[in-house]
């Protein structure tokens, strides 16, 4: 007898546990084609595609510790977020690696996207609305994608290509690589390093502690800046360029075409220095202090190119 009731006190034991199964899920609704799509899921890998169809579909399975998720599609709102439990309620479940949901995503092609996650990566393709996707752990690919494109992380890599518009790319602890990007383009990376060979008009370039390596074609407008870094550029195509450059501790390289066509200004500070193979024009030192500065104008003087330094090189050359 006591056996029995030990026996059946364990089975009842196991069964009072919480099951933690992946749930699957199947879901198809019809949308507009610009439909706005919000898609939240903490955990996991989640892929986005937009397609020639005007519908809203997920498929896979959702994180082994979810409680459940929410669908909602009305007055061309969308949303779709995986419930997860509260981390008082299941310890911390942000660490958990290998586990997590599994979505695929089809969404119009002119949809307005936003995704949001923790410890997630995403790949989204072809949306032509606009698209923003936020994570905190884990990394983002995107390509073809138009209008607003925003992409951040936190802990992660960027992989950007062939997008047009308005993008911006950012990342603390991570490297970014863009390709093919058109439009106007803004990339900053804190702790990493960022590359760059893009078509865009307009260029702003950011890099704490890393390196900047870009190869820019028919850009009209370049800011870039760094602390701890290097910034590299080859700026192709572009005769009247406006460029700003600006580090502190580090180099700033830049590569222009033989004919451009601007005013130069170059200033180094604090044992900083310059060196121009653009021209034969060389820097002069200042009379007092540790400074030495370039001024010089090539063609009409139609472009402005302006460069600083606080402990660091300032380099022109030409092909």
């Amino acid at each position: 007898m006591m056996k029995q009731q030990l026996i059946l006190g364990l089975a009842l034991s196991i069964f009072s546990q919480p099951l933690w199964a992946a749930e699957s899920v199947n879901e198809n609704l019809q949308v507009a084609n610009n439909e706005r799509i919000y898609i939240e899921n903490m955990r996991g890998e989640v892929q986005i595609i937009a397609t020639g169809e005007t519908r809203f579909k997920v498929s896979g399975t959702l994180d082994e510790k979810a409680e459940g998720y929410e669908l909602s599609s009305k007055n061309g709102f969308t949303s779709f977020k995986v419930k997860m439990p509260t981390m008082s309620n299941y310890g911390n479940w942000g660490d958990q690696e290998k586990q997590g949901s599994r979505l695929q995503i089809e969404v119009p092609l002119g949809a307005q996207l936003e995704f949001q996650g923790v410890n997630a990566s995403v790949r989204v393709s072809g949306v032509q609305g606009s698209t923003k996707v936020t994570t905190v752990n884990g990394s983002v690919y995107a390509e073809k994608l138009q209008q607003f494109i925003q992409l951040e992380t936190v802990n992660g890599e960027i992989t950007s290509v062939n997008n047009n518009g308005r993008i911006t790319l950012n990342t603390v602890n991570g490297e970014i690589e863009d390709s093919g990007s058109q439009g106007r383009l803004s990339i900053e990376a804190v702790n990493g390093s960022i590359e760059s060979k893009s078509s865009a008009s307009e260029v702003a370039v950011s890099v704490v502690n890393g390196e900047a390596d870009l190869e820019l074609t028919n850009v009209q407008q370049l800011t870039m800046s760094s602390v701890n870094g290097e910034l590299e550029a080859e700026v192709k195509g572009s005769l009247t360029p406006r460029i700003e450059a600006s580090t502190v501790s580090g180099n700033a390289k830049l590569k222009l075409e033989k004919a451009v066509s601007a005013k130069f200004n170059l200033v180094a500070n604090a044992g900083g220095s310059i060196k121009n193979e653009l021209t034969s024009q060389k820097a002069e030192r200042a009379k007092y202090g540790p400074r030495s500065s370039l001024e010089f104008s090539t063609g009409k003087g139609e472009g402005s190119v302006e460069m600083n330094t606080v402990s660091g090189l300032l380099k022109l050359e030409t092909e």
